[in-house]
C-alpha cells in the first residue's frame, strides 16, 4: 500500500523539508508546496543549534549529516549572560569540554542543505494552501490561492504558526505570549561589538526587556530586543516614535556597551511571539497529520527546530517502515504529541521567567528600562 501512497507535505520549512528527503529518498511520489515565491524570497532568520539526539540524528536519517559536518560552525556554540545594568559577563554556561555537539548552522544554510537532498520539481513555489477537504476513496483534496487544487492520500502539515492544515483539525488557535521580538542585524559589527557578542549567544536580562545576541555565519550578528509589551501598546509608540526609535529608546538606562548593539542595529523587523497552549491536541484524521510549529507551537527556547525535524523523521519513517502506513501515522501522531507534553510547560514557563521582574541568583540584574516613547502618552 505505502508504495501506491501520494503524499503532499505543506510549508518548505526544515520539518516539511525533511521529511520529503526521507520520502522522496525511499521512493515515495511526494510534493511539496510552499507559499513563498522562492527559497530567497525573504531573510531565513537567525542561527540553528542542531543536537546530536534531535536535529542531527534527523539529517542523519535523511542521509546528509556528513554534508551537515562540514558546513556546520562548532566554533560559535559559547553562551553567556551579560548584565543589564553594566553589560559585564555575569558567568557563562559554556558547557564541559567534550560535551559541546549542538553546532550552529544559519537557517539559511540549512534550508540549502536540505533543498539538495531534493529533486527541484518535488517543491512548487508560490502556493498557499487555501483549503483542505476529503474527497472519494478516502483521498484529500488541496485547493490552493492560485485556484489550483492537488489530491493526496497523506496531507503532511509542516506550516508553521498559522497552520492551515492545523484549522481544518481543530479550531484552536496560538495566544501571544505577551512578549514581542524585535529582530535587527549588524553585518559588519565593530571590534567592540564583536567583542561583547562573543562566539556564539549572549544573553542580558532586565525584567520587561531582554537582549539577546547572536553569532551567524561570515561574521554577522543577529540581535534580538525582546520586550513584554501588549501589542495595542506597541502599536501605539511605533505609530508615535517609529519602531527603530521606539526600540532604541526602549534600552534607555541599559549599559552603554549593550546600547551600542541596540544603537548599531538597521531596520528591526517585528516578530510578536505566539504559543499554542501546553495541552494542545487536535482531533485525528485519517491520512492527515502535523508536524513541527503546526503541531506544538512553543517560545523560542532553542528547542523547536530539533523537535519539528525529529517529528518530520517519525512521521515519514511511519509511512516508509509501516505495512499498514495509515495507522503507523496515527501513532506517529501520538508520540509527537507526548513529546511535546513534556517539553512545552517548562518552554512556556521559562520563557516567561526570563522576563519576571523578580530578581534571581540565576539572572541578577533584573528590574525595568523607562522609555521615553511612554512618557509620551
Amino acid at each position: 500500500m505505502s508504495d501506491k501512497l501520494s503524499i503532499a507535505i505543506i510549508g518548505g520549512g526544515p520539518a516539511g523539508l525533511t521529511a520529503a528527503v526521507i520520502l522522496q529518498r525511499r521512493g515515495f511520489n511526494v510534493t511539496l508546496f510552499e507559499g513563498e515565491s522562492a527559497d530567497s524570497a525573504r531573510s531565513q532568520g537567525g542561527s540553528l543549534d542542531l543536537h546530536a539526539d534531535s536535529g542531527q540524528e534527523a539529517l542523519r536519517r535523511a542521509g546528509l549529516l556528513g554534508q551537515f559536518i562540514k558546513i556546520a560552525r562548532y566554533e560559535d556554540q559559547e553562551s553567556r549572560m551579560l548584565n543589564y545594568r553594566t553589560g559585564e559577563v555575569e558567568g557563562d554556561m559554556i558547557a564541559p569540554e567534550g560535551e559541546m555537539d549542538k553546532p550552529e548552522i544559519d537557517r539559511g544554510e540549512l534550508k540549502k542543505l536540505l533543498l539538495s537532498g531534493l529533486l527541484a520539481e518535488t517543491i512548487v513555489w508560490g502556493h498557499k494552501l487555501h483549503h483542505l477537504d476529503s474527497g472519494l476513496n478516502g483521498k484529500h483534496v488541496l485547493t490552493f490561492s492560485n485556484g489550483r487544487r492537488f489530491e493526496a492520500d497523506v496531507i503532511i502539515g509542516a506550516d508553521g504558526a498559522w497552520s492551515r492544515v492545523r484549522a481544518y483539525l481543530t479550531a484552536e488557535r496560538p495566544i501571544y505570549t505577551g512578549i514581542t521580538f524585535f529582530e535587527g542585524w549588524i553585518d559588519h559589527p565593530s571590534g567592540r561589538i564583536s567583542d561583547i557578542a562573543g562566539k556564539g549567544t549572549a544573553f542580558s536580562f532586565g525584567g520587561a526587556q531582554a537582549l539577546i545576541t547572536q553569532r551567524n555565519g561570515g561574521g554577522r550578528i543577529c540581535v534580538y530586543a525582546a520586550l513584554k509589551r501588549d501589542i495595542d501598546f506597541l502599536d501605539q509608540q511605533i505609530a508615535c516614535c517609529g519602531m527603530t526609535a521606539f526600540v532604541r529608546d526602549s534600552y534607555r538606562g541599559w549599559a552603554s556597551s549593550l546600547q551600542s548593539i541596540v544603537n548599531a542595529t538597521g531596520d528591526y523587523v517585528r516578530r510578536p511571539i505566539y504559543s499554542l497552549p501546553m495541552d494542545f491536541d487536535w482531533v485525528a484524521r485519517p491520512g492527515i497529520t502535523l508536524i513541527g510549529d503546526a503541531a506544538h507551537l512553543m517560545p523560542p527556547v532553542g528547542v523547536g527546530v530539533n523537535l519539528a525535524m525529529l517529528d518530520a523523521t517519525d512521521v515519514a519513517l511511519a509511512l516508509c517502515e509501516a505495512a499498514h502506513p495509515l495507522n503507523e501515522l496515527r501513532n506517529a501522531q501520538t508520540i509527537i504529541m507526548e513529546r511535546a507534553h513534556d517539553i512545552m510547560p517548562g518552554a512556556i514557563s521559562g520563557f516567561q521567567n526570563w522576563f519576571s521582574e523578580k530578581e534571581s541568583p540565576e539572572m541578577r540584574g533584573w528590574g525595568g528600562g523607562s522609555s521615553s516613547c511612554q512618557e509620551k502618552r
